[in-house]
């Protein structure tokens, strides 16, 4: 029963965290693009850091700077390669140095707010039931989360799926980003580059569609696959690696690049 309470003060904070976005007024702050979007976002954000900091909760150990290791560097590669991706995208929105300031800092607001709610909340309600359990726990509701941008005449069941499955796999290497570096704030930059088209992606900012899409039901299950294999596959990469089981590839990059000691190698405590 304790942890089926827990799930459920989970699964509240998350709907919590959308009546917060939805019942704060569209325009209340400005008019100007990205403004009143970025108020709520780390409105958001500071409602549940304050709750986390009332709560004593466990994933406070890292809203610190990311500790100085090599397994900082490997995770930080890892995570630029996923960044690289997230920007490479061909139809790129050239827009006013101003308008693009305010678009990065409501990026970086995303990143703030959902991490709060998701990697900062959620999994520090979970991490006493053990690593892995909040792992899960916290990205499966953060994928969930994202299903509020499909209500009402926009709702497509399978955008809706590709895009809970995707959160997921994402919230699942965000997770261990945060615990490999130490640091939720690397997390949050993370995020927000990830989020980087949505300011920045032409195709993307110019036109919306509400058009439903009708693939097949294998096509439906595996779109995507690869990018989430990806993610995840990183993710238990990097747990490995943070648990002391490093790979003799990585030690031999690790040396050749000078991130350790060879004197030193890998066996000094974390």
């Amino acid at each position: 029963m304790r942890q089926v309470r827990h799930y459920v003060i989970a699964a509240g904070v998350s709907i919590f965290a959308l009546l917060i976005l939805d019942l704060l007024p569209g325009s209340w702050i400005s008019n100007e693009k990205y403004v009143n979007a970025t108020v709520s976002y780390v409105t958001l954000g500071l409602i549940f850091y304050l709750a986390i900091y009332l709560l004593g909760l466990d994933s406070l150990e890292y809203f610190g700077l990311p500790r100085v290791h090599f397994k900082t560097v490997l995770a930080l590669v890892i995570a630029s390669l996923f960044m690289l991706l997230a920007v490479s995208f061909p139809h790129k929105a050239h827009l006013a140095p101003g308008m693009a300031f305010r678009g990065i800092i409501f990026l970086l607001s995303i990143g703030f707010g959902e991490e709060m709610v998701s990697r900062g909340l959620i999994f520090g309600i979970m991490r006493k039931f053990g690593q892995g359990r909040a792992i899960f726990v916290s990205s499966m509701f953060f994928g969930l989360m994202h299903l509020n941008l499909y209500r009402g005449p926009n709702w497509d069941p399978w955008r809706a799926y590709w895009h809970v499955i995707d959160a997921f796999a994402f919230g699942v290497f965000a997770c261990v980003l945060m615990i490999v570096t130490r640091s939720i704030w690397i997390a949050v930059l993370f995020h927000a580059i990830s989020d980087w088209s949505i300011v920045f992606d032409k195709v993307r900012t110019d036109t919306s569609t509400t058009e439903q899409l009708n693939p097949s039901l294998w096509e439906g299950l595996t779109s995507g696959i690869f990018n989430n294999v990806m993610f995840i596959g990183a993710a238990l990469l990097l747990l490995r690696i943070n648990r002391g089981g490093v790979p003799k590839w990585i030690q031999r990059v690790a040396l050749k690049w000078k991130l350790v000691e060879p004197e030193i190698g890998f066996a000094y405590p974390l």
